[in-house]
This record gives structure tokens, sequence and C-alpha cells, in this order.
């Protein structure tokens, strides 16, 4: 005797032909009912679990890419930074050396008795208040710098009295101020080589800056 309990495409219904329903036919067709409604649950709870693995693996795809995306941005940006640091170290350094080199050939095409009036004049930026100062020079520009010393008095109040002294030790471009405060070397080689450390000076301080950027750029 067939079953008044039927399964048809997925769902459990009786049999409309069936005249008499027994009690445990009815009770197992309740329990065939709430099985299949939990199997549908349960299915769809394992679909929702999948879309919901699959948009997670989808986004953190994206967000692994987006990272490596800036990854390769940052790496791109540093080495731009390191050849502008090294293009601008070589700039620099080329623009000092320049510069270097115009400041000896101004000062060597000068006529040398002006220039030994113009480093005694510097030496003397150093002594503004002093009775009595002692400043060795060349002999060969005693001659001009004696001639021009009243001049540079009149722009020197502060100073009472300049002993200028020929010392044979001394070559053209040298320049020694002596006083109650200490010595000073005026000497154009040595004006020339303390511009020549500015200049190394600010060359290293503007290539740490950008070194710092460039720190702080790796570090985002």
């Amino acid at each position: 005797m067939a079953s008044p309990v039927v399964l048809t495409n997925g769902f459990l219904h009786i049999d409309p032909a069936a005249k008499v329903l027994k009690a445990s036919e009815y009770a197992l067709y309740l329990e065939g009912r709430d099985i299949i409604t939990a199997a549908e649950r349960r299915a769809s709870d394992i679909i929702e679990a999948s879309r919901d693995a699959y948009e997670q693996e989808k986004q953190r795809g994206y967000d692994d890419g987006v990272a490596e995306s800036k990854i390769d941005q940052s790496d791109h940006m540093l080495k731009v930074v390191s050849r502008t640091i090294n293009y601008l170290s070589e700039v620099e350094k080329a623009l000092a050396d320049i510069l270097l080199s115009g400041v000896k050939k101004i000062i060597g095409e000068l006529d040398q008795e002006e220039l030994a009036v113009n480093l005694v004049r510097n030496a003397l930026q150093h002594v503004r208040n002093e009775k009595q100062v002692t400043i060795r020079i060349p002999p060969s520009q005693i001659k001009m710098v004696k001639s021009k010393l009243n001049e540079i008095l009149s722009e020197y109040k502060g100073v009472g009295f300049i002993d200028l002294v020929a010392d044979q030790r001394l070559s053209t471009g040298d320049c020694i101020m002596e006083s109650d405060i200490g010595v000073v070397d005026a000497s154009i080689d040595l004006q020339i080589a303390a511009l020549k450390k500015r200049f190394e000076k600010t060359h290293s301080t503007a290539i740490n800056n950008i070194s710092n950027d460039e720190s702080l750029l790796g570090g985002d």
C-alpha cells in the first residue's frame, strides 16, 4: 500500500487520494517536514556563509592590491628622492666650486695694493674700540697702505693708532692684526677657506633636510 505521505520536487505533502491518515503517518509527515525545513535553513546558511567568505576574500584581494600599489609608489618616490639628493649634492658642490673659483679669479684680478687696503679694513672690523693695533702686511704693500692710513682711520674712529709692520714672512694677500683682544688673521686665503667651509655647511644642511624628508616618507 502506498504511503499517504508523498515527497515531490523536494516538498513533503499528503496524498489527496488518501481517505484515512493514521496518527503515525501524520507524525511521520510532520517530522519529515521539519527535517526538510531544517535542511533548507542549513543550506541557506551555508550559501550565505559562502557568499560572505567570497566577499571577504574579494575585499582582501583588493586591499592587498591597494597595499602593494602603495608600497610600489613609496618605493618609487624613495628612489626619486634618492636621485634628487645625489643630483643636488653634485650640483651644489659644482656651484660652490664655481663660486669659489670666481672669487679667486676676481681677487687675482684686483690691484694688489688695493687688495691690501681692503684686507686691513676687514681686519679692523674686529676691533672697533682699540687704542692701538698692530697690522702686519707684506713689505711690497706697506707704501700703499700707509698712504691710505688716515683715510682708513677716519672710517674706524674707535681705533686710536695703527702700527703698520712690514713682515718679510708674509706674501701677497696676507694680513695679520694684533691687539689687546688677540690676533686676527685676515689673510685672503683664510677668508676663502672660511667661505668654502660655509658653502659645505650649507650644502650639508640642505642634504640632511632632504634626507629627513625621505625618512618620513619611508615611515608612512
